[in-house]
């Protein structure tokens, strides 16, 4: 494992719930977050360690190099993650 398995990542209640796939990974402000990409969440989410994350789907302990300010996406678990530098509004 490439991360500290024990590294807090804040996951959506789809990913928490394994009901879908870790598809968007963030990276900003020092944070990580593992998102199913929808936008329809019944909750805040959970702040669970990486190592539960990467024992589920081991393509996300590829991006333990992903700089701060940069995201990772992919319209499926069976695609590549896509690296792209982070545009939010503050």
């Amino acid at each position: 494992m490439k991360f500290k398995s024990n590294l807090g990542v804040f996951v959506c209640n789809h990913v928490f719930e394994n009901s879908r796939p870790g598809l968007l990974v963030i990276h900003e402000d020092g944070e990580w977050q593992c998102l199913c990409g929808m936008d329809d969440h019944s909750d805040y989410g959970h702040f669970v360690g990486i190592g539960h994350l990467i024992e589920r789907d081991t393509s996300v302990d590829n991006l333990y190099d992903l700089p701060d300010g940069w995201e990772a996406e992919r319209s499926s678990v069976n695609c590549n993650l896509l690296r792209t530098k982070t545009e939010y509004d503050d």
